[in-house]
């Protein structure tokens, strides 16, 4: 806590590829999303400005390491509380629950998590959603590095489905230049909900004791429930699309 007030920023890790939750909006030339919404929400009750954070990009399966060299001072890219990761990072209390989803052609058979047997599914590499596709039988795997690539590898025909966070699905099937074109399946009775959360170097008890008060001030105001519905709606509205 006193690190972070007594610096001129915050580095954040952010992913950069999913608009709505996490992008560069050309509009703008700036980061814009939900979790971007997030760091800036809480930065400005930590540090007295919305403005003190730099965003970084970090892939799914660099976020923990990003951390741990110090290259970011805190993590909120859909990084889901898990035990082996909570040895590794802190977490505070999470901001959001998702659960799993699945994205096909519109025309596609498949229509249940059973249906995914002998196909190929595309999921984001160091992900929840490429563990828990390595566990079924017969699931043949295209491991892209960018959540963005789940669509595109559907999109080309390179998999059959695309296995992600649903409202990552959801967000990516608005953004896309053909939306029809796509159908999201909600697969969340199979799986545990995923809760997503700030994550930090590992040994900042104070620290995330300051960002658990925040947070929990943030949800009781609805905070997240508004910023979340925005950038929704925006996306709905604009047809936002990721820049890299």
């Amino acid at each position: 806590m006193e690190r972070f007030q007594s610096m001129d920023r915050i580095l954040a890790g952010v992913r950069f590829d999913v608009p709505g939750l996490g992008h560069n909006d050309p509009a703008t030339g700036s980061r814009a999303g939900f979790e971007v919404d997030v760091v800036r929400a809480v930065a400005e009750k930590l540090t007295g400005s919305a403005g003190h954070v730099v965003f970084t990009l970090v892939k799914d399966k660099d976020r923990i390491a990003a951390l741990q060299s110090g290259r970011v001072d805190l993590v909120a890219s859909q990084l889901t509380i898990t035990p082996d990761r909570a040895e590794l990072v802190d977490f505070t209390h999470p901001y959001y629950l998702a659960c799993e989803g699945l994205l096909v052609r519109a025309e596609s058979p498949i229509r249940t998590l059973a249906d995914l047997a002998g196909r190929k599914v595309s999921v984001t590499d160091g992900s929840i959603s490429e563990r828990r596709m390595r566990t079924l039988a017969g699931v043949r795997l295209v491991v892209t590095p960018f959540s963005s690539g789940n669509v595109e590898a559907v999109e080309s025909g390179a998999a059959d489905a695309a296995s992600n966070d649903l409202i990552n699905l959801e967000l990516m099937k608005r953004a896309a230049a053909n939306p029809e074109r796509f159908r999201t399946i909600d697969i969340g009775d199979a799986f545990d909900k995923k809760p997503f959360a700030i994550a930090v170097k590992k040994g900042s008890p104070a620290l995330v004791t300051a960002l658990n008060g925040v947070i929990d001030d943030l949800k009781e105001q609805g905070v997240f429930e508004r910023i979340l519905a925005d950038n929704m709606a925006r996306v709905e509205a604009t047809g936002a699309k990721a820049v890299y």
